[in-house]
């Protein structure tokens, strides 16, 4: 009854991990069989989705997880000394970080902490496209209707970077042009408060 009551009030117990797993079933074959097309299926099973990508999916792709990659540096160049193990830290866990070091950062007199704490939203929706194209092969790819929160940023902050973008033909090129400008902007508050700490 307590343990009810306190899963009601948010109060996980966390499963006990088992290490016991169901037998393993073998295939039976009945005297000769060429397992040539069952081996072939078996090996092909899943490539269909990345063969029905196009090369420029793939560009997208590539372009994308480099922008993840910078802004991780630039996470890293901000918080090595704040949390010496950020290096070994996956990506969404350098975003927490990043959101406690906001925390703790006091502000000179001309700092404006809004201006930091704006680019969690974004860095929040990149991490949640990441995380989704990177776990998941059936992914399809993003759209700018699953980085809007970054697109508004650069709306709100940089107007003149989105007219650069906001035009174009192909929704890629829009999502890539938001990604792009964020992470100039990212680098930019980043540099500002790495002059700010020793």
């Amino acid at each position: 009854m307590i343990e009810k009551l306190m899963n009601w009030l948010g109060y996980y117990k966390k499963p006990k991990r088992s290490d016991t797993y169901r037998p393993i079933e073998y295939r039976q074959f009945e005297g000769e069989f060429d397992c040539g097309d069952l081996l072939l299926e078996k090996m092909t099973e899943g490539n269909n989705f990345l063969r029905n990508r196009s090369k420029e999916d793939y560009e997208c792709l590539g372009m994308f997880f480099s922008i993840v990659l910078m802004v991780e540096h630039k996470l890293v160049n901000l918080l090595l000394r704040f949390d010496p193990d950020i290096e070994s830290k996956m990506f969404g866990q350098k975003v927490d970080v990043f959101k406690d070091f906001l925390k703790a950062y006091e502000p000179s007199e001309d700092d404006d902490m809004e201006v930091y704490n704006l680019l969690i939203q974004p860095l929040s929706q990149i991490k949640s496209v990441r995380n989704t194209l990177a776990h998941d092969i059936k992914s399809p790819l993003f759209t700018s209707k699953d980085i809007n929160q970054v697109i508004s940023y650069i709306k709100q902050r940089r107007p003149d970077l989105h007219k650069k973008y906001k035009d174009c033909n192909d929704d890629r090129g829009v999502c890539i042009g938001a990604l792009a400008s964020f992470v100039f902007i990212f680098s930019f508050e980043i540099a500002k408060l790495r002059i700010s700490i020793a």
